[in-house]
């Protein structure tokens, strides 16, 4: 579930940091209640006797189609009308994750880019037209990606890859440690990135640079038995974790020039009335003092105004320079 898009447009959108941590927590419990059927169809797929259905032998398995073994389960071991209603809503399904997905990107781009990046100055009306190109450009990059495989879980996969190992320690970060900041998040997606291809993914024909404990070669191909998607992951997080700590050390203590803090990272330390100085009693006795004592001086100046005398430019100064 941590890989899943509209998990985490569901926590980005929430409308307090205690929503969002609360809806991880309400998440890990329903998402194993909803990985039952899925594990109950594998069950029965693998169980059953494929000589005896319409499909015939050998098994999906053997055959290499064993990533449509739902639909392949709905169609021969199933009603008609239940295999119909199941596969439409699998199609179903399939299609509002790929708007979301398209929708989402798009948004990401126009608002978060664009709007606040690149053009803040930008009208409501170039903003339609931004989405809209964006819509076609995200659509048509989604679109070639297909042609490089000829599995959709493939591309599944690749998606919860990136999901899991780059956006999944951001998420983490931002509700459950203050320190994280702008420049965290930076340096860790670009040393994420670079560690997670540098692990390799034979599924797209990335190959193995990095090999971590137990990496083995078979048929002339290293491959991964460690991990390696968790260790990227981690690494990810520490790295976010490492550099905001260290930007905030930084800017905090002066080693590095104000004016470089583009995300505002620098504590202004205030002072409130209730953190001013405090006198003692002592101090404080004294200074009523002083400020009960009369001043002769001025007594007799308020009684000479009191009598309507008038006081000539002469008087103000000398009063002036009295109270000095």
């Amino acid at each position: 579930i941590v890989s899943f898009q509209s998990f985490h447009q569901r926590t980005l959108s929430a409308s307090s940091p205690l929503t969002a941590q609360l809806t991880c927590y309400a998440a890990a419990l329903v998402i194993a209640i909803l990985g039952i059927p899925p594990v109950l169809i594998g069950a029965v797929a693998a169980s059953t006797d494929w000589n005896q259905t319409l499909y015939g032998s050998p098994s999906p398995y053997i055959r290499g189609e064993h990533s449509l073994i739902l639909p392949l389960t709905l169609q021969y071991l199933t009603p008609s009308y239940i295999s119909i209603i199941g596969i439409g809503a699998v199609a179903a399904a399939v299609m509002s994750s790929t708007d979301s997905g398209l929708l989402s990107a798009t948004s990401v781009f126009s608002s978060n880019i664009y709007k606040n990046i690149l053009r803040k100055q930008a009208s409501d009306f170039e903003m339609q037209w931004v989405i809209r190109v964006t819509v076609v450009v995200v659509g048509l990059l989604g679109t070639s990606i297909t042609f490089y495989t000829k599995s959709t879980l493939v591309l599944w996969i690749l998606g919860a890859d990136v999901s899991y190992t780059l956006v999944f320690p951001h998420l983490i970060s931002v509700l459950f440690f203050d320190v994280t900041n702008g420049y965290g998040a930076m340096a860790s997606y670009i040393i994420g990135l670079t560690i997670r291809i540098l692990l390799g993914e034979n599924a797209v024909g990335l190959p193995v640079t990095l090999c971590l404990p137990g990496c083995i070669l078979e048929d002339g191909v290293y491959v991964q038995k460690s991990p390696f998607r968790t260790v990227a992951m981690l690494c990810t997080c520490i790295t976010i974790l490492f550099f905001s700590t260290l930007a905030v050390f930084m800017f905090n203590h002066s080693l590095l020039p104000e004016s470089w803090d583009i995300f505002k990272v620098k504590r202004n330390v205030t002072i409130s009335p209730g953190d001013a100085v405090k006198l003692s009693p002592i101090e404080e006795e004294e200074e009523e003092a002083e400020s009960e004592t009369p001043l002769p001086w001025l007594d007799s100046q308020m009684h000479f105004f009191q009598e309507g005398n008038v006081c000539s430019q002469s008087d103000v100064s000398f009063l002036f320079s009295q109270s000095q």
